[in-house]
Protein backbone atom coordinates (compact mmCIF):
# COMPACT_ATOMS: atom_id res chain seq x y z
CA UNK A 1 0.00 0.00 0.00
CA UNK A 2 1.14 3.61 -0.30
CA UNK A 3 -1.41 6.33 0.79
CA UNK A 4 0.85 9.37 1.12
CA UNK A 5 -1.85 12.44 0.28
CA UNK A 6 -0.87 14.10 -2.73
CA UNK A 7 -2.00 17.89 -2.68
CA UNK A 8 -3.21 19.14 -5.77
CA UNK A 9 0.28 21.08 -7.67
CA UNK A 10 -0.30 24.34 -9.14
CA UNK A 11 0.45 24.82 -13.28
CA UNK A 12 3.72 24.42 -14.20
CA UNK A 13 4.60 26.81 -17.49
CA UNK A 14 7.29 25.87 -19.63
CA UNK A 15 9.51 28.58 -21.75
CA UNK A 16 11.47 27.35 -24.60
CA UNK A 17 11.12 23.78 -24.26
CA UNK A 18 11.85 24.13 -20.37
CA UNK A 19 9.73 24.53 -16.79
CA UNK A 20 10.28 27.29 -15.33
CA UNK A 21 9.00 25.81 -11.78
CA UNK A 22 12.31 24.57 -9.47
CA UNK A 23 10.93 20.79 -8.68
CA UNK A 24 12.00 18.27 -10.66
CA UNK A 25 9.31 15.78 -11.50
CA UNK A 26 8.86 12.52 -9.11
CA UNK A 27 8.19 9.13 -10.33
CA UNK A 28 6.38 6.84 -8.48
CA UNK A 29 8.10 3.37 -9.09
CA UNK A 30 5.29 1.12 -7.79
CA UNK A 31 5.25 -1.91 -5.96
CA UNK A 32 4.21 -5.20 -6.91
CA UNK A 33 0.91 -5.52 -8.49
CA UNK A 34 0.88 -1.70 -10.03
CA UNK A 35 -0.12 -2.80 -13.34
CA UNK A 36 -3.53 -5.12 -14.05
CA UNK A 37 -2.76 -8.18 -15.45
CA UNK A 38 -4.86 -8.80 -18.27
CA UNK A 39 -5.77 -12.07 -20.24
CA UNK A 40 -7.00 -11.41 -23.46
CA UNK A 41 -7.50 -7.95 -23.59
CA UNK A 42 -9.66 -5.44 -25.35
CA UNK A 43 -11.21 -8.70 -26.06
CA UNK A 44 -14.88 -10.43 -25.67
CA UNK A 45 -13.07 -12.88 -23.57
CA UNK A 46 -11.19 -9.95 -21.34
CA UNK A 47 -9.83 -11.78 -17.84
CA UNK A 48 -8.49 -9.88 -14.97
CA UNK A 49 -5.47 -12.24 -14.31
CA UNK A 50 -3.85 -10.24 -11.39
CA UNK A 51 -5.28 -8.95 -8.96
CA UNK A 52 -7.98 -10.97 -9.39
CA UNK A 53 -11.60 -10.05 -8.45
CA UNK A 54 -13.13 -10.38 -5.19
CA UNK A 55 -15.42 -12.95 -6.72
CA UNK A 56 -12.63 -15.55 -7.77
CA UNK A 57 -11.74 -15.82 -4.22
CA UNK A 58 -15.01 -16.09 -3.22
CA UNK A 59 -15.25 -18.66 -5.89
CA UNK A 60 -12.36 -20.83 -5.02
CA UNK A 61 -13.28 -20.86 -1.25
CA UNK A 62 -16.41 -22.28 -2.30
CA UNK A 63 -14.86 -24.96 -3.91
CA UNK A 64 -12.64 -25.86 -1.01
CA UNK A 65 -14.50 -25.62 1.79
CA UNK A 66 -16.10 -28.48 1.51
CA UNK A 67 -13.04 -30.62 0.25
CA UNK A 68 -11.05 -29.03 3.35
CA UNK A 69 -13.12 -30.43 6.36
CA UNK A 70 -13.17 -33.56 4.40
CA UNK A 71 -10.00 -34.18 4.40
CA UNK A 72 -9.40 -33.22 7.91
CA UNK A 73 -12.04 -36.24 8.98
CA UNK A 74 -10.91 -38.81 6.00
CA UNK A 75 -7.00 -37.81 6.09
CA UNK A 76 -7.42 -38.62 2.31
CA UNK A 77 -4.59 -36.25 1.01
CA UNK A 78 -4.03 -36.90 -2.42
CA UNK A 79 -7.87 -36.63 -3.12
CA UNK A 80 -7.69 -33.05 -1.47
CA UNK A 81 -4.75 -32.04 -3.64
CA UNK A 82 -6.81 -33.93 -6.53
CA UNK A 83 -9.38 -30.65 -5.67
CA UNK A 84 -6.73 -28.02 -4.71
CA UNK A 85 -4.41 -27.60 -7.41
CA UNK A 86 -6.68 -27.26 -10.17
CA UNK A 87 -8.78 -24.60 -8.63
CA UNK A 88 -5.94 -22.48 -7.71
CA UNK A 89 -4.68 -22.80 -11.03
CA UNK A 90 -7.79 -22.07 -12.73
CA UNK A 91 -6.97 -18.44 -11.14
CA UNK A 92 -3.09 -18.66 -11.11
CA UNK A 93 -2.01 -20.41 -13.48
CA UNK A 94 -1.81 -18.31 -16.49
CA UNK A 95 0.30 -15.97 -14.85
CA UNK A 96 2.96 -18.42 -16.19
CA UNK A 97 5.97 -16.94 -18.44
CA UNK A 98 7.22 -19.20 -21.37
CA UNK A 99 10.35 -21.07 -20.86
CA UNK A 100 12.57 -18.14 -21.21
CA UNK A 101 10.54 -15.95 -19.16
CA UNK A 102 8.62 -13.96 -21.49
CA UNK A 103 5.02 -13.19 -21.21
CA UNK A 104 2.61 -15.28 -23.22
CA UNK A 105 1.33 -13.16 -25.72
CA UNK A 106 -2.50 -12.90 -24.02
CA UNK A 107 -0.98 -12.08 -21.29
CA UNK A 108 -0.43 -7.95 -21.11
CA UNK A 109 -1.04 -4.46 -19.44
CA UNK A 110 -2.93 -1.29 -20.66
CA UNK A 111 -0.09 1.09 -18.82
CA UNK A 112 -0.14 4.27 -21.03
CA UNK A 113 2.54 7.19 -21.13
CA UNK A 114 1.23 10.07 -19.38
CA UNK A 115 -0.36 13.33 -20.59
CA UNK A 116 -0.28 16.03 -18.16
CA UNK A 117 2.53 18.38 -17.92
CA UNK A 118 1.81 19.27 -14.57
CA UNK A 119 3.92 18.19 -11.34
CA UNK A 120 5.83 18.77 -8.37
CA UNK A 121 7.49 16.76 -5.18
CA UNK A 122 4.53 14.64 -4.83
CA UNK A 123 4.64 11.66 -6.38
CA UNK A 124 2.70 12.73 -9.55
CA UNK A 125 3.65 10.14 -12.21
CA UNK A 126 3.22 6.43 -11.62
CA UNK A 127 4.89 3.70 -13.13
CA UNK A 128 3.33 0.21 -13.29
CA UNK A 129 4.58 -2.65 -14.94
CA UNK A 130 4.33 -5.99 -15.30
CA UNK A 131 5.28 -8.08 -12.13
CA UNK A 132 6.37 -10.99 -13.84
CA UNK A 133 9.20 -9.36 -16.50
CA UNK A 134 12.66 -9.29 -16.34
CA UNK A 135 13.66 -6.56 -14.30
CA UNK A 136 16.24 -5.55 -17.14
CA UNK A 137 13.01 -5.49 -19.59
CA UNK A 138 11.35 -3.61 -17.31
CA UNK A 139 13.99 -1.11 -16.71
CA UNK A 140 13.87 0.04 -20.55
CA UNK A 141 10.59 0.57 -19.91
CA UNK A 142 11.27 2.85 -17.04
CA UNK A 143 13.68 4.59 -19.13
CA UNK A 144 10.94 5.48 -22.01
CA UNK A 145 9.34 6.47 -19.10
CA UNK A 146 11.61 8.73 -17.40
CA UNK A 147 12.69 10.31 -21.22
CA UNK A 148 8.37 10.67 -21.98
CA UNK A 149 8.20 12.41 -18.59
CA UNK A 150 11.25 14.57 -19.17
CA UNK A 151 10.35 16.02 -22.66
CA UNK A 152 6.64 15.96 -21.17
CA UNK A 153 7.78 18.58 -18.68
CA UNK A 154 10.54 20.12 -20.03
CA UNK A 155 12.73 19.56 -16.95
CA UNK A 156 16.04 17.73 -17.29
CA UNK A 157 15.69 14.96 -14.38
CA UNK A 158 13.54 13.41 -12.37
CA UNK A 159 13.27 12.37 -8.64
CA UNK A 160 12.43 8.39 -8.30
CA UNK A 161 10.59 6.94 -5.24
CA UNK A 162 10.35 3.66 -5.04
CA UNK A 163 8.09 1.14 -2.76
CA UNK A 164 8.86 -2.64 -2.45
CA UNK A 165 9.40 -4.20 -5.48
CA UNK A 166 9.33 -0.88 -7.17
CA UNK A 167 13.45 -0.67 -5.60
CA UNK A 168 13.66 -4.41 -7.93
CA UNK A 169 13.09 -2.27 -10.74
CA UNK A 170 14.90 1.35 -9.51
CA UNK A 171 18.33 -0.75 -9.52
CA UNK A 172 17.78 -2.15 -12.60
CA UNK A 173 17.60 1.12 -14.37
CA UNK A 174 20.68 2.60 -12.30
CA UNK A 175 22.65 -0.60 -13.49
CA UNK A 176 21.70 -0.45 -17.20
CA UNK A 177 21.28 3.68 -17.72
CA UNK A 178 22.59 5.21 -15.37
CA UNK A 179 21.89 7.84 -13.13
CA UNK A 180 22.24 10.98 -15.34
CA UNK A 181 18.67 12.06 -15.67
CA UNK A 182 18.26 11.36 -11.81
CA UNK A 183 18.09 14.33 -9.56
CA UNK A 184 17.56 12.11 -6.14
CA UNK A 185 15.98 8.26 -4.88
CA UNK A 186 14.33 6.95 -2.86
CA UNK A 187 13.64 2.99 -1.45
CA UNK A 188 11.10 2.50 0.70
CA UNK A 189 10.24 -0.77 2.02
CA UNK A 190 12.45 -2.60 -0.96
CA UNK A 191 13.68 -6.00 -1.14
CA UNK A 192 17.19 -4.60 -2.36
CA UNK A 193 18.65 -7.79 -1.19
CA UNK A 194 15.94 -9.98 -1.55
CA UNK A 195 13.21 -11.66 0.47
CA UNK A 196 13.48 -15.00 2.92
CA UNK A 197 9.68 -15.75 2.20
CA UNK A 198 10.74 -16.13 -2.01
CA UNK A 199 14.26 -17.90 -0.65
CA UNK A 200 12.48 -20.19 1.57
CA UNK A 201 9.32 -20.92 -0.96
CA UNK A 202 11.52 -21.46 -4.24
CA UNK A 203 13.39 -23.94 -2.26
CA UNK A 204 10.29 -25.75 -1.53
CA UNK A 205 10.27 -25.10 2.25
CA UNK A 206 6.84 -23.83 4.30
CA UNK A 207 6.63 -23.70 7.77
CA UNK A 208 3.12 -22.36 9.86
CA UNK A 209 3.41 -21.85 13.77
CA UNK A 210 0.92 -20.42 16.26
CA UNK A 211 3.27 -18.13 17.04
CA UNK A 212 3.92 -16.46 14.32
CA UNK A 213 0.13 -16.29 12.95
CA UNK A 214 -0.37 -15.02 16.19
CA UNK A 215 2.37 -12.00 16.05
CA UNK A 216 0.86 -11.05 12.49
CA UNK A 217 -1.99 -10.16 13.27
CA UNK A 218 -0.81 -8.31 16.72
CA UNK A 219 1.41 -6.28 14.64
CA UNK A 220 0.57 -5.65 11.47
CA UNK A 221 -3.38 -5.45 11.91
CA UNK A 222 -3.09 -2.23 14.13
CA UNK A 223 -1.51 -0.41 10.99
CA UNK A 224 -4.68 -1.21 9.14
CA UNK A 225 -7.77 -0.60 11.54
CA UNK A 226 -8.35 1.68 14.03
CA UNK A 227 -10.65 3.00 16.57
CA UNK A 228 -13.51 0.58 17.51
CA UNK A 229 -13.00 -2.01 14.79
CA UNK A 230 -8.87 -2.64 15.81
CA UNK A 231 -10.31 -2.82 19.45
CA UNK A 232 -13.17 -5.26 18.74
CA UNK A 233 -10.56 -7.25 16.00
CA UNK A 234 -7.78 -7.40 18.51
CA UNK A 235 -10.02 -8.53 21.29
CA UNK A 236 -10.81 -11.15 18.91
CA UNK A 237 -7.61 -12.47 18.10
CA UNK A 238 -6.28 -12.47 21.44
CA UNK A 239 -9.22 -14.48 22.49
CA UNK A 240 -8.59 -17.11 19.83
CA UNK A 241 -4.94 -17.45 21.05
CA UNK A 242 -4.75 -17.71 24.55
CA UNK A 243 -7.74 -19.92 24.22
CA UNK A 244 -5.24 -22.20 22.28
CA UNK A 245 -8.47 -22.35 19.55
CA UNK A 246 -6.01 -21.17 17.08
CA UNK A 247 -3.23 -23.67 17.76
CA UNK A 248 -5.93 -26.50 17.55
CA UNK A 249 -6.53 -25.09 14.12
CA UNK A 250 -2.91 -24.87 13.08
CA UNK A 251 -2.61 -28.45 14.51
CA UNK A 252 -5.23 -29.86 12.46
CA UNK A 253 -4.43 -28.09 9.15
CA UNK A 254 0.07 -28.97 9.60
CA UNK A 255 -0.85 -32.90 8.15
CA UNK A 256 -2.73 -31.15 5.53
CA UNK A 257 0.32 -28.60 4.27
CA UNK A 258 3.01 -31.28 5.04
CA UNK A 259 1.14 -33.93 2.72
CA UNK A 260 -0.24 -31.40 0.04
CA UNK A 261 3.46 -29.45 0.01
CA UNK A 262 5.40 -31.22 -2.05
CA UNK A 263 2.57 -32.12 -5.05
CA UNK A 264 1.49 -28.39 -5.00
CA UNK A 265 5.13 -27.10 -5.14
CA UNK A 266 5.68 -29.97 -7.90
CA UNK A 267 2.22 -29.45 -9.73
CA UNK A 268 1.26 -25.44 -9.19
CA UNK A 269 3.85 -23.33 -7.88
CA UNK A 270 6.88 -24.35 -9.96
CA UNK A 271 5.10 -24.60 -12.70
CA UNK A 272 3.51 -20.99 -12.43
CA UNK A 273 6.84 -19.23 -10.54
CA UNK A 274 9.67 -21.07 -12.16
CA UNK A 275 10.13 -18.52 -15.21
CA UNK A 276 8.91 -15.95 -13.83
CA UNK A 277 12.14 -13.13 -13.69
CA UNK A 278 10.44 -10.85 -11.53
CA UNK A 279 10.00 -13.30 -8.54
CA UNK A 280 13.38 -14.23 -9.38
CA UNK A 281 15.24 -11.01 -8.15
CA UNK A 282 13.30 -11.86 -4.49
CA UNK A 283 15.74 -14.76 -3.78
CA UNK A 284 18.71 -13.32 -1.04
CA UNK A 285 22.08 -14.68 -2.37
CA UNK A 286 22.28 -17.54 0.39
CA UNK A 287 19.54 -19.05 -1.05
CA UNK A 288 19.96 -18.31 -4.80
CA UNK A 289 22.22 -21.88 -5.99
CA UNK A 290 19.88 -24.30 -4.14
CA UNK A 291 16.73 -22.48 -5.63
CA UNK A 292 17.90 -21.92 -9.15
CA UNK A 293 18.28 -26.10 -8.20
CA UNK A 294 14.87 -26.76 -6.82
CA UNK A 295 12.91 -24.42 -9.12
CA UNK A 296 14.92 -25.26 -13.03
CA UNK A 297 16.20 -29.05 -12.23
CA UNK A 298 18.90 -30.25 -14.19
CA UNK A 299 18.70 -28.74 -17.00
CA UNK A 300 17.42 -24.88 -16.81
CA UNK A 301 16.71 -23.37 -19.93
CA UNK A 302 19.68 -21.25 -20.60
CA UNK A 303 18.06 -18.18 -21.82
CA UNK A 304 15.99 -17.65 -19.04
CA UNK A 305 18.95 -19.08 -16.48
CA UNK A 306 21.39 -16.05 -18.25
CA UNK A 307 18.73 -13.46 -17.85
CA UNK A 308 17.88 -14.57 -13.49
CA UNK A 309 21.76 -14.97 -13.24
CA UNK A 310 22.36 -10.97 -14.77
CA UNK A 311 19.68 -9.15 -11.96
CA UNK A 312 21.29 -11.35 -9.18
CA UNK A 313 25.29 -11.24 -9.91
CA UNK A 314 25.22 -8.00 -11.66
CA UNK A 315 22.22 -6.11 -10.11
CA UNK A 316 21.60 -7.34 -6.18
CA UNK A 317 24.93 -8.59 -5.62
CA UNK A 318 26.69 -5.43 -6.60
CA UNK A 319 23.83 -2.89 -5.17
CA UNK A 320 27.31 -1.37 -2.90
CA UNK A 321 29.01 -0.63 -6.77
CA UNK A 322 25.66 1.02 -8.10
CA UNK A 323 24.20 2.87 -5.15
CA UNK A 324 28.22 4.33 -4.04
CA UNK A 325 28.14 5.17 -7.48
CA UNK A 326 25.03 7.26 -7.53
CA UNK A 327 26.35 8.99 -4.23
CA UNK A 328 29.78 9.63 -5.82
CA UNK A 329 27.76 11.53 -8.50
CA UNK A 330 25.89 13.71 -6.33
CA UNK A 331 22.76 12.17 -6.32
CA UNK A 332 21.28 12.14 -3.03
CA UNK A 333 19.99 8.17 -1.95
CA UNK A 334 17.43 7.46 1.17
CA UNK A 335 17.33 3.79 1.83
CA UNK A 336 13.74 3.39 4.33
CA UNK A 337 13.37 -0.33 5.99
CA UNK A 338 10.48 -0.80 8.02
CA UNK A 339 10.57 -2.57 11.11
CA UNK A 340 8.68 -4.56 14.08
CA UNK A 341 6.36 -6.02 12.29
CA UNK A 342 5.99 -9.97 12.16
CA UNK A 343 6.98 -11.32 9.12
CA UNK A 344 4.85 -13.73 6.85
CA UNK A 345 3.95 -16.32 8.94
CA UNK A 346 4.65 -19.02 6.06
CA UNK A 347 7.94 -19.88 6.11
CA UNK A 348 10.91 -21.28 8.81
CA UNK A 349 12.76 -17.75 8.82
CA UNK A 350 9.12 -16.31 10.20
CA UNK A 351 11.70 -15.27 13.20
CA UNK A 352 13.29 -12.21 11.01
CA UNK A 353 12.03 -8.98 11.65
CA UNK A 354 10.56 -7.36 9.24
CA UNK A 355 7.77 -5.18 7.68
CA UNK A 356 5.60 -7.88 7.46
CA UNK A 357 6.96 -8.09 3.70
CA UNK A 358 10.73 -7.71 3.43
CA UNK A 359 12.87 -8.49 6.47
CA UNK A 360 14.56 -5.64 7.45
CA UNK A 361 17.93 -6.63 7.04
CA UNK A 362 17.29 -6.94 3.59
CA UNK A 363 15.51 -4.11 3.07
CA UNK A 364 18.51 -1.82 5.23
CA UNK A 365 21.11 -3.88 3.02
CA UNK A 366 23.03 -5.21 5.48
CA UNK A 367 21.60 -3.90 9.08
CA UNK A 368 22.29 -6.12 12.08
CA UNK A 369 18.82 -6.53 13.19
CA UNK A 370 17.82 -8.75 16.68
CA UNK A 371 14.99 -11.25 16.14
CA UNK A 372 11.65 -9.72 16.24
CA UNK A 373 10.97 -8.89 20.46
CA UNK A 374 14.75 -9.71 21.22
CA UNK A 375 17.45 -7.13 21.16
CA UNK A 376 21.10 -7.05 20.48
CA UNK A 377 22.25 -8.15 24.20
CA UNK A 378 23.59 -5.79 26.65
CA UNK A 379 27.03 -6.68 26.15
CA UNK A 380 26.69 -5.91 22.00
CA UNK A 381 29.34 -3.45 20.53
CA UNK A 382 28.50 -1.68 17.11
CA UNK A 383 30.49 -4.10 14.62
CA UNK A 384 32.18 -1.04 12.45
CA UNK A 385 33.44 1.99 14.72
CA UNK A 386 33.01 4.54 11.43
CA UNK A 387 32.85 7.06 14.35
CA UNK A 388 29.23 7.90 14.47
CA UNK A 389 26.73 6.32 16.98
CA UNK A 390 24.19 3.60 14.73
CA UNK A 391 23.29 1.51 17.36
CA UNK A 392 18.92 1.90 17.48
CA UNK A 393 17.94 3.38 21.07
CA UNK A 394 16.25 0.14 21.82
CA UNK A 395 19.40 -1.98 21.41
CA UNK A 396 17.62 -3.93 18.43
CA UNK A 397 19.29 -2.69 14.96
CA UNK A 398 22.96 -1.83 14.41
CA UNK A 399 22.61 0.30 11.51
CA UNK A 400 27.12 0.30 10.89
CA UNK A 401 26.52 -2.59 8.73
CA UNK A 402 24.62 -1.50 6.26
CA UNK A 403 25.43 -0.71 2.58
CA UNK A 404 24.73 2.90 3.31
CA UNK A 405 24.91 3.37 6.93
CA UNK A 406 24.64 7.39 6.38
CA UNK A 407 21.84 7.15 4.16
CA UNK A 408 19.80 4.21 5.82
CA UNK A 409 16.85 4.99 8.03
CA UNK A 410 14.81 2.84 9.71
CA UNK A 411 10.78 3.39 11.00
CA UNK A 412 9.41 1.19 13.86
CA UNK A 413 7.24 -0.21 13.81
CA UNK A 414 6.30 0.17 9.92
CA UNK A 415 4.44 -1.98 8.09
CA UNK A 416 5.25 -2.71 4.37
CA UNK A 417 5.20 0.33 1.89
CA UNK A 418 2.03 1.58 4.43
CA UNK A 419 2.60 5.27 4.72
CA UNK A 420 0.64 8.36 5.69
CA UNK A 421 1.29 12.82 5.88
CA UNK A 422 4.36 11.91 8.31
CA UNK A 423 6.35 9.53 5.51
CA UNK A 424 5.15 12.92 3.46
CA UNK A 425 6.70 15.11 5.33
CA UNK A 426 10.14 13.06 5.39
CA UNK A 427 10.12 12.50 1.83
CA UNK A 428 9.19 16.11 0.68
CA UNK A 429 12.24 17.39 3.01
CA UNK A 430 14.49 14.77 1.87
CA UNK A 431 13.69 15.84 -2.27
CA UNK A 432 14.22 19.72 -1.36
CA UNK A 433 17.49 19.08 0.27
CA UNK A 434 19.63 18.65 -2.45
CA UNK A 435 22.79 18.73 -0.57
CA UNK A 436 24.21 15.45 -1.71
CA UNK A 437 25.69 14.92 1.37
CA UNK A 438 22.47 14.89 3.60
CA UNK A 439 22.07 11.97 5.22
CA UNK A 440 20.99 10.70 8.86
CA UNK A 441 22.73 13.43 10.50
CA UNK A 442 21.35 16.54 8.43
CA UNK A 443 18.09 16.81 10.27
CA UNK A 444 17.23 16.42 13.60
CA UNK A 445 13.88 15.83 13.36
CA UNK A 446 14.68 13.03 11.19
CA UNK A 447 17.67 10.96 12.34
CA UNK A 448 18.38 7.12 11.32
CA UNK A 449 15.44 5.66 13.87
CA UNK A 450 12.30 6.69 13.47
CA UNK A 451 8.85 5.77 15.71
CA UNK A 452 5.90 5.95 13.80
CA UNK A 453 2.37 6.72 14.58
CA UNK A 454 -0.04 5.46 12.44
CA UNK A 455 -3.17 7.15 14.19
CA UNK A 456 -1.21 10.61 14.71
CA UNK A 457 -0.13 9.95 11.15
CA UNK A 458 3.71 11.17 11.81
CA UNK A 459 7.68 10.13 11.98
CA UNK A 460 9.33 11.84 15.66
CA UNK A 461 12.85 10.65 16.29
CA UNK A 462 12.80 7.38 18.61
CA UNK A 463 14.38 7.86 22.11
Amino acid sequence: FSVVIIPSAEENTIVDGKCTCDEEPEIYVAALGSATLYQNADTPDEKVLFRPETSAYVELIAKLIGPLFSVLITKDYDAFADKLIPAVDSIFGALANDEEGNSTPDVTTKEELPTDPTHGLEGNYYFGYDFRADPLVVADDLNTYINHVLELTGHEKVRLRASSMGGVMTMAYLYKYGEAKVKSVIFQCCPLQGTAVAGDLFNGRIQITEESVYRYAETALPSLLDGFTETLVMGLVNIVYKSGFLGNVINMVQPVLDNCAPRVFDELLVPVFKSNCGIWSFVPDEYYESAKEFMLGENPNEVLLQRIDEYHYEVQQKAGDILNGVLDNGVPVMILAGTAIQRTPLVPTWTNDSDGTVDTKYASVGGTIAPLGETLGEDYVQAVDCGHNHISPDNRIDASTCLLPENTWFVTPMLHSTTHDGHGELYRWFFSNDDTGVNVWSNPDYPQFLVNDVDAQTLTPQE
